[in-house]
């Protein structure tokens, strides 16, 4: 067995390659050369000799370990995931993997539940030690989960003018489908994450009051006291993190939704000069800056001279412009101001379906549009909206969505 001790003086010593080795990892693996190279760079006092043995330290403390089959290097898992701890450099994991632990608490507590109708006060005090790493691991993810995405959103800020902007945005429209979302649904009010809080908690005080009023297992009642305590803290830490990462992708969001638009417009006014003219296209769009008497005149000598000149000397240029897209559209895309759609719903007296008001009211506005209005408007202080318990299916430009709609608050259930 290796010494703890020499594992973390060695980390210590070699820090800022291990700081190294822990960005490429990211992005491979690598060879003991690469690990010689950036031990004499950070180290440049160092003989040859004294490199190879600082490097070949590292394999036999195991904090490299050489691939299956392959001369090729990579780092300990586990002190990969210490390093990006401390460097706060985590990956972004998966919505099952907090899913998957709120379930295994709802069987615990079923067994806890059990133990306590057995007055077996070990089995209940093992069951609320597993309980417990369970929940401590929960939080854990949602902090992890959260430094990754604020290291993804900084890294998409970062200047890269030879990638387009939804090429920088990638990672962070994938944070959102992948993780986001899943977790949105998870912590919904009817979602497992919810539930299952609900439940164990209810579960917890139901033990506690048995304990005040028959004093069996009162040993192990600060457990329980501490354990729920817990849990509710992992609710509300898991819903305030839940949010913090919702607003640090969603400014990017809107942008290449704007952005996404902007191209839309540019490619179908492309597509009516090709169609029409530049001439006829631009017409009524550029504003009219002289007077028609002005238009109609030839102007003076020198100006005729000059536009003379310059025509001895022109070329025609032959432009190839794009096909046309969105051709169906009979205007450029307008979409509707916030605060217009905002106002437009406060005069409706009732609203019992915001999804459906809004698909009715805008029915030539793209999905995503409807989206992004659809949860401005849920979260506008104006409207008075909650969750409707029933779900309701709604089909928009071949998209099927399923969902509980927000309604008003004073409307009947669907």
């Amino acid at each position: 067995m290796i010494a703890p001790r020499k594992i973390i003086r060695c980390l210590d010593e070699h820090w800022t390659v291990i700081e190294q080795l822990v960005e490429r990892s990211s992005s491979g693996n690598f060879s003991f050369q690469d690990v010689q190279h950036l031990i004499l760079r950070h180290n440049s006092g160092m003989s040859s000799e004294q490199v190879f043995r600082e490097a070949q330290r590292f394999l036999q403390l195991e904090i490299l370990i050489p691939l299956a089959k392959s001369s090729q290097l990579e780092l300990n898992r586990s002190v990969l995931e210490f390093a990006q701890q401390l460097m706060q450099e985590q990956q972004l994991g998966l919505a099952t993997d907090i899913e998957s632990r709120i379930l295994e608490l709802k069987r615990l507590s079923e067994r806890m539940q059990q133990a306590a109708q057995n007055r077996d006060s070990s089995e209940l005090r093992r069951f609320s030690r597993v309980m417990d790493e369970r929940i401590r691991e929960v939080l854990k993810h949602f902090g992890q989960n959260e430094s990754a995405i604020l290291s993804l959103v900084e890294r998409a800020k970062a200047d890269e003018g030879k990638l387009s902007l939804a090429r920088r945005y990638a990672a962070v429209m994938d944070a959102f489908d992948d993780y986001i979302d899943p977790v949105l649904a998870l912590v919904d009010i009817n979602g497992p994450f919810q539930l299952t809080v609900s439940a164990v908690e209810t579960m917890l005080s139901d033990l506690l009051q048995l304990i005040e009023v028959t004093g069996t297992l009162n040993t192990e009642k600060e457990t329980l006291i501490q354990l729920r305590t817990r849990l509710i803290e992992m609710n509300q830490v898991g819903r305030e993190s839940l949010s913090r990462c919702a607003d640090l992708l969603m400014p990017l969001r809107d942008e290449l939704r704007r952005n996404t638009l902007l191209s839309r417009n540019a490619s179908f006014l492309l597509g009516q000069m090709r169609k029409k003219g530049i001439d006829l296209t631009l017409e009524p769009l550029v504003p009219a800056i002289s007077s028609d008497s002005q238009r109609f005149s030839l102007g003076s000598a020198n100006q005729i001279t000059s536009y003379m000149a310059e025509l001895c000397h022109y070329e025609h240029d032959a432009y190839q412009l794009p096909e046309e897209i969105l051709s169906n559209h009979s205007m450029l895309m307008q979409v509707p101001e916030l605060k217009d759609v905002v106002h437009k719903a406060k005069t409706l007296k009732k609203l019992p379906d915001l999804s459906r008001w809004l698909a009715d009211s805008y029915p030539e506005l793209p999905v995503d549009e409807l989206l992004f209005l659809y949860q401005e408007l849920s979260r506008s202080d104006e409207l008075s909206l909650e969750h409707s318990k029933h779900h309701t299916e709604l089909t928009l430009n071949g998209y099927k969505l399923t969902l509980h709609p927000f309604q008003s608050s004073d409307a009947g259930t669907l």
